[in-house]
């Protein structure tokens, strides 16, 4: 299904509060409470042909991680995603014991500048991440240099893709002016989000194997 181009919150594309100076409006993307995967090569191989029968209105693309690994199916998918018409973006693993500056500079160097497509988004979370060797207060600032040379290069502000623990620990106060991807499997998020990851055991025709489903914002009471 393709979407709609009706509307993402000025959360996403703008700084929209604590008076700070706002980023050029973008055009409006995405119907509320939009239906999404998002795709790595833990996936595999996609059948384009029937994903494109699905009833969903957009795809995150995993493309980096860390300073130098690069998805092997990033390109590929990337490639038919946006020939295809998918609204779509790209996303980020970053890593807690990496510079903020190098991790920029791989996932910048792997997606290319590209108008109409979702915000650039990072994977924020403790699962298979890394210990932070010179202490939180580093991990934050190298966090901080990754999303301004982000901001910079595709003029909005990146999604931050997390989990409830994590954007408590980590997140919550220093990059409150962020837009939030919530994983969230037991019921909406406790926080303003912008995605919601309600499920990692999704089926989609064209993807063999379980799938992440994700809703953007706003988000239905009875679901």
């Amino acid at each position: 299904m393709r979407p709609a181009l009706l509307a993402l919150t000025c959360l996403a594309l703008a700084a929209c509060t604590r008076g700070e100076p706002a980023l050029p409006e973008a055009e409006p993307l995405l119907p509320a409470s939009a239906e999404g995967i998002d795709l790595s090569h833990h996936n595999g191989r996609v059948d384009w042909d029937r994903l494109d029968g699905a009833a969903l209105d957009f795809i995150y693309l995993k493309a980096t991680e860390g300073t130098d690994w690069k998805d092997p199916r990033f390109q590929q998918n990337w490639r038919e995603a946006t020939r295809r018409g998918w609204l779509a973006g790209a996303y980020h693993f970053f890593l807690l014991c990496r510079g903020g500056e190098e991790q920029a500079a791989n996932f910048i160097q792997s997606v290319e500048v590209r108008a109409g497509t979702l915000p650039p988004a990072v994977d924020l979370e403790y699962a298979h991440n890394c210990e932070a060797p010179r202490g939180k207060a580093a991990a934050k600032a190298d966090l901080a240099v990754f999303l301004r040379k982000l901001e910079a290069e595709y003029g909005v502000r990146p999604v931050l893709y997390t989990t409830p623990d994590f954007h408590r620990d980590w997140l919550a106060g220093e990059f409150a002016d962020y837009p939030v991807w919530m994983r969230s499997l037991s019921g909406p998020p406790e926080v303003e989000a912008l995605f919601w990851q309600y499920s990692m055991k999704g089926q989609v025709p064209g993807i063999d194997g379980p799938v992440d489903l994700n809703r953007s914002a706003p988000f239905r009471k009875d679901f």
